[in-house]
């Protein structure tokens, strides 16, 4: 069972109103697993780039009996907005969401995450454990100084799985691997991987939430790197088809796809997808550079993990950590 350092403990008053020592276990057992930390639970090790998202009592490591007298109410109370903590200083953006829940539910990997944090709940946890995450718990880490939070604290659960789905699949590979490379704000890569062979891959993850100019910014920064390949990975086959459609229609970027508009996006499959976008590499009537392959979250995972590749992460002395 891991309670939330006493750093946290101390720095809380500073950050949230009416907060429990159980609401900050909880926050602190989310924040490891949304910073890629190996947790030990049950003889076995869980990693957000290796599994689908446990339950939270798992994620706690605690027993029946403390889930029931200590967490259970306090989950709940997370999961509504009157009950949940306020921040005393959103030092983000200077703004309060008094009336969002911290904790939410959400599918992810087909399986219903009852745990999932608000922008809110990040925003506290980016502020309470800034400087808690050391070289021991996270290996080649991109955390800075000042955060609490590695890589972008607005990342969604949901995106942040795809991004750790790819980066651990890829070290699985033996490539080496670069998370949220660039400088900050700008049009940059998700993931930065080169294999073996020395040839570099991009990925980047898109969910339904992001706006739609960024797409269109990664794309332009993309294409102007055509000795890189191109991997953009999507919550579902309806955004990753939605978003095929407005690149092909976008008047500020040059991307003209086979087949395009798709009229029906949910209908279409990854593989035919893919076999468009290779016909607009081959096709001089069509051009797409800033985009090689597409998949969906669960596909990747999907396709890429089998009980043999999750032991050998699971039992191995290495770390996927960046």
């Amino acid at each position: 069972m891991d309670h939330a350092p006493p750093e946290a403990r101390r720095r809380a008053d500073d950050v949230l109103e009416d907060w429990s020592p159980p609401a900050l276990d909880i926050l602190w057992a989310i924040a490891q697993w949304y910073n890629g930390a190996v947790l030990e639970r049950d003889n076995q090790r869980y990693h957000i780039g290796w599994h689908r998202p446990p339950d939270l009592q798992t994620l706690l490591g605690c027993s029946d009996a403390e889930w029931e007298q200590r967490y259970e109410a306090v989950f709940t109370d997370l999961q509504a907005p009157a009950m949940s903590p306020t921040l005393v200083d959103d030092r983000h953006s200077g703004q309060s969401e008094e009336s969002q829940p911290w904790l939410t539910e959400q599918y992810i990997l087909r399986r219903k995450v009852r745990w999932t944090p608000t922008q809110t709940a990040r925003t506290a946890m980016d502020t309470l454990f800034t400087g808690l995450f050391d070289a021991d718990d996270l290996p080649r880490h991109q955390l800075e100084a000042n955060t609490g939070l590695v890589g972008d604290w607005d990342e969604s659960l949901l995106h942040r799985t795809g991004v750790a789905v790819v980066s651990a699949i890829w070290r699985q590979q033996g490539r080496s691997v670069e998370l949220y490379p660039g400088e900050q704000g700008q049009a940059q890569p998700d993931i930065r991987s080169t294999a073996l062979d020395g040839a570099t891959w991009e990925a980047e993850v898109l969910t339904d939430h992001h706006d739609r100019a960024m797409p269109r910014s990664k794309f332009a920064t993309f294409a102007e790197q055509p000795e890189r390949q191109h991997l953009w990975i999507f919550e579902n086959r309806r955004t990753a088809f939605e978003t095929l459609n407005r690149l092909h229609e976008a008047a500020d970027v040059d991307c003209q796809i086979a087949n395009a508009p798709f009229d029906t996006p949910e209908n279409y499959s990854i593989q035919v997808g893919n076999r468009y976008l290779d016909q607009s590499h081959t096709d001089a009537d069509y051009h797409c550079p800033g985009i090689d392959r597409i998949d969906t979250i669960t596909g990747w995972y999907g396709r890429h993990y089998d009980d043999a590749a999750r032991t050998h992460l699971a039992t191995s002395t290495s770390t996927t950590h960046s």
